[in-house]
């Protein structure tokens, strides 16, 4: 197909741009390292440590505004609603007035000052790195040498705080490795004395610090003390985490020159590299649109543009793209053996299988006598794959048989058979005879709604070979396993046993002719989704780091249908490209979706809101598509 002018032109402007923007972010890479960029940061770094010794006296003044307010208010015979907003007002005025006064002084500095900044620093940095190496060793006896069984007796009493770690409520706006999950994490007492070491140190900048202000009383410094200690370094700092705490501390305005626009540059110097990637993306999508909208489709390809889009203003608005990329790879291998369970399903002619909490619940409970046992580890996982699929299969081929009873209405009977299921097991979560007291509630009987995987299975799959490149943390073996599974799924397409389903499933008439048993295949469909589905909760749950039962499993069957339409499924006819490719707009959109929207509508709250439109709103796009004429 020929490239239009207009297509080639806006295309080079495309390549143009990101050109610069490849130059510009090199630039501030390289001016990371200089002398002058340095000083300027040390500059700011300083600023925002007079700006946490002030807070105090900012706090005292605004307390002796709002009390004069409050007297006021009294003595004019105020009205309770009018007294309150008297005294609000009053309140954001002082603090406003204390902050342009005292801020004039915040760029004051002496050698002593400068000296015992260094120093708190240096002790500082030696702290954290010890922090950091004893979490690693925690994470990696948590990880790699799990615990040992622990035997419980039937009237053990559960773990305190138990109920309120396991029942929390969970959002998936949230999610987090599992390899940060650093609970039951303890500092050792080497540790402690490193960091109570370090009180002369801040007791010494506290001192420069008062001789710089003398209105800075020895008891305001005081409750200063921790303040001023996370200002000059807080854990996990870096060049961006310094510069933003100075920008919000208003540190800009000692500044002067290209000072501002320089560290700005040298600030966004790797979301600007980000940014060029996705130009030059754009650039081939709109040089190659024809053909890469032949192979994709049009919808596909805008999500595809919009999910640039978003990465282009991720960077815009400072948003970290290394960590929403970790995220969105976290979700791809977390759903995508939960999508692949549709494959066989739409192959075999069932349509989309909106039965999947069945082997959905068939996996939960595999998972639950694992745990019953107190299993760990490789051992665990394995153990709850394996008696996942065994519990699967009967359960799976009923749900054929039933399907093959009533072919014509699959996604509508399908849809009840799911949620009357998920029903029942609601029932049986209560009544199964589980003892272990980490699963059953403190009181009455039955299986807690959230079960915590940390120390059981959780996160084996994320962190085994995980690694790091610019920023972006790969689990290595969660993508391995997706990809196994979808391999295997590849080559049975092609068996001689998946050519008979999938040609049953498109044809049924013409595979009747041809010798084919369809409603064997059917079954064959069915049996084979609802097995993959028990597989795929049971990675969903080590990566997501809890486990969800009760009424857990019901929505499950609906964004794993509408990843695989995104991708360019149909009802009738899907491949494996369709599942890596929906599940990865899926997610993808999803996770950029709400991090650039609470970026630009800053309202406290928003996140679930926005999770909730975006995602039933892909839900409801795909399923608009349900019906249409698929694309390979």
């Amino acid at each position: 197909m020929k490239t239009t002018v207009s297509q080639k032109i806006i295309a080079g402007l495309c390549f143009l741009v990101a050109l610069a923007l490849v130059v510009v972010g090199v630039w501030g890479l390289a001016l990371r390292q200089s002398e002058g960029t340095f000083k300027t940061l040390d500059k700011m770094c300083s600023y925002s440590v007079m700006s946490a010794a002030h807070q105090p006296l900012v706090e005292q003044r605004v307390k002796e505004a709002s009390n004069k307010a409050y007297d006021h208010a009294q003595a004019e015979g105020f009205s309770r609603n009018q007294r309150r907003d008297y005294v609000a007002q009053q309140e954001v005025l002082a603090r406003e007035e204390a902050l342009k006064e005292l801020s004039l002084g915040f760029g004051q500095t002496s050698p002593g000052y400068e000296e015992a900044i260094l120093a708190l620093d240096t002790g500082l940095q030696g702290y954290f790195e010890a922090l950091h190496k004893e979490e690693q060793a925690f994470l990696a006896a948590k990880g790699e040498a799990a615990p040992p069984p622990e035997i419980i007796q039937e009237d053990a009493a559960p773990e305190a705080g138990a109920d309120v770690a396991l029942e929390a409520p969970i959002t998936e706006d949230v999610i987090r490795p599992v390899i940060d999950d650093l609970t039951g994490f303890v500092p050792s007492a080497a540790l402690k004395a490193q960091l109570e070491g370090l009180t002369p140190q801040a007791d010494k900048l506290l001192e420069e610090i008062s001789l710089l202000h003398p209105q800075l009383t020895t008891e305001l410094l005081a409750s200063a003390r921790q303040p001023v200690m996370d200002a000059v370094r807080a854990k996990g700092d870096n060049f961006e985490t310094i510069y933003d705490r100075g920008i919000k501390a208003g540190a800009d305005s000692v500044l002067t020159g290209r000072d501002p626009l320089m560290m700005r540059m040298v600030r966004e110097a790797e979301n600007l590299l980000y940014l060029a990637f996705g130009f030059v993306v754009l650039g081939f999508s709109i040089y190659y649109f024809k053909p890469v909208v032949k192979r994709l489709g049009t919808p596909r390809f805008i999500i595809l543009l919009f999910f640039l889009l978003l990465i282009m203003l991720a960077g815009l608005y400072s948003i970290n793209v290394p960590n929403m990329i970790t995220n969105i790879l976290q979700r791809l291998g977390m759903y995508g053996v939960l999508v692949l369970a549709m494959l066989p399903g739409i192959q075999s002619g069932i349509s989309l299988n909106m039965g999947m909490p069945i082997g959905i619940i068939s996996g939960l409970l595999s998972t639950v006598i694992a745990l019953e046992m107190n299993m760990t580890g490789i051992s665990a996982l394995v153990f709850a794959m394996g008696v996942g699929i065994l519990l699967a299969i009967p359960v799976g081929y009923a749900y054929g048989l039933l399907l093959n009873r009533i072919k014509g209405s699959e996604m509508t009977v399908s849809t009840y058979v799911g949620f009357s299921y998920v029903s029942l097991f609601c029932i049986f979560w209560m009544l199964l005879p589980f003892r272990n007291a980490k699963l059953t509630w403190a009181l009455g009987s039955g299986l807690r709604v959230m079960h915590n995987m940390a120390g059981n299975i959780g996160g084996l799959l994320d962190n085994f070979l995980r690694f790091e490149v610019l920023g972006v943390s790969v689990p290595t073996g969660l993508l391995l396993f997706l990809l196994l599974c979808c391999l295997i799924m590849y080559l049975f397409e092609r068996s001689r046993k998946g050519v008979a389903m999938i040609a049953a499933g498109s044809n049924p008439a013409f595979a009747k002719a041809s010798g084919i048993n369809v409603d064997h295949m059917r079954l064959i469909g069915t049996t084979l989704s609802t097995v993959i589905a028990s597989v795929g909760i049971i990675v969903y749950s080590q990566s997501f780091g809890f486990m969800s039962l009760y009424m857990g499993p019901q929505q499950m069957g609906f964004i794993a249908a509408s990843a695989i339409l995104i991708g360019g499924a149909t009802v009738s006819k899907a491949k494996v490209f369709h599942v890596i490719l929906g599940t990865f707009l899926f997610q993808g959109v999803l996770a950029m979706g709400i991090q650039v929207a609470n970026a630009m509508i800053d309202v406290s709250g928003l996140s679930e809101v926005i999770r909730i439109l975006i995602s039933n709103g892909i839900i409801l796009y795909a399923l608009t598509q349900a019906g249409g004429k698929g694309r390979e």
